[in-house]
């Protein structure tokens, strides 16, 4: 057995790599080989592919854009994927009840359970847990240009002030098996996991593992319109409300006028506004290490 540590080594003031070597250490002194991979800049396939093909399991030290970047390599493999949250939401984790502990990690690996589940693809980018389009999706372009260090939750009030008062939405549309409907302005969430950023769960129904994902358009004509939506979300009420529009598909072509930008797991992806997008499912994709007590199918 060989497990791989994958971190960014500047992530967090160095926190990623703080948890990396305190996981080998617990890992190691179980009778665990580790290897260490910090992340690089490059294509994927360059430098992480060719340190996976003896590796049997994975673990991540990362927020949950990290667990994206090595979504798509790791199923490559075939081999499981664990979450070491040092990120600012973790929802990938949460999802799981992961933790970065080594003791947790060591009676995941002892138990040997793996769940898998259906991993999202933008064109050559890959998903875990949602893509979007609309305000949040603007959001989080704009944090990713001025970051300069750690993001903590306090990092997004800048930028969703700024476009809370300029934010003009883009009429959306999607096309799900062939069949085009026109929604009008606002926010498309596209769930693969149900967790979303600080508990607003628009995808609330979304499962992991059903080889589809869960669409969502709620409708709003300015930021300011998003607020009454916020106790809803927090909620699950959302899913009652009459313009809410709800679709399950394997398959799903966004279509936004004027273009606008896209996010997937908290990242920004593109740096053009786009008129279309293409969003799709690769069923059970991707494994995942259970911890030692969770239910395999949940």
């Amino acid at each position: 057995m060989l497990l791989a540590i994958l971190f960014n080594p500047i992530s967090g003031s160095g926190r990623a790599l703080a948890v990396a070597e305190r996981l080998r250490q617990g890992l190691e002194s179980g009778g665990i080989a580790v290897r260490l991979i910090p992340s690089e800049r490059g294509a994927l396939e360059e430098w992480l592919r060719p340190k996976l093909r003896d590796v049997t399991t994975l673990v991540v030290a990362g927020g949950d854009g990290s667990v994206r970047l090595a979504a798509g390599e790791a199923a490559r493999a075939g081999i499981p994927i664990w979450h070491a949250p040092c990120g600012t939401e973790n929802l990938f984790a949460r999802a799981f009840a992961m933790t970065r502990s080594p003791r947790d990690v060591t009676r995941a690996l002892i138990a040997g359970r793996t769940r898998a589940i259906d991993l999202g693809c933008a064109g050559a980018e890959h998903f875990t847990i949602m893509a979007s389009v609309g305000f949040d999706a603007e959001v989080v372009h704009e944090l990713g240009a001025r970051r300069t260090g750690k993001i903590s939750h306090l990092s997004y009030l800048t930028p969703i002030l700024r476009l809370f008062r300029d934010w003009r939405p883009s009429a959306l549309a999607w096309t799900i098996d062939g069949e085009h409907e026109a929604l009008g302005r606002g926010v498309v969430v596209v769930g693969n996991l149900p967790n979303y950023g600080v508990r607003l769960n628009p995808a609330a129904e979304a499962l992991p593992d059903d080889r589809a994902l869960d669409a969502v358009y709620i409708p709003a004509e300015s930021a300011l319109g998003l607020l009454p939506w916020v106790p809803l979300l927090r909620t699950g009420l959302h899913l009652w409300h009459p313009r809410l529009r709800v679709r399950r598909a394997r398959s799903i072509v966004l279509h936004a006028t004027p273009a606008a930008r896209l996010q997937l797991d908290g990242d920004p992806v593109g740096r053009a506004p786009m008129t279309e997008t293409m969003l799709s499912v690769s069923p059970h994709a991707l494994l995942v290490l259970l911890p030692h007590s969770a239910p395999v199918g949940g």
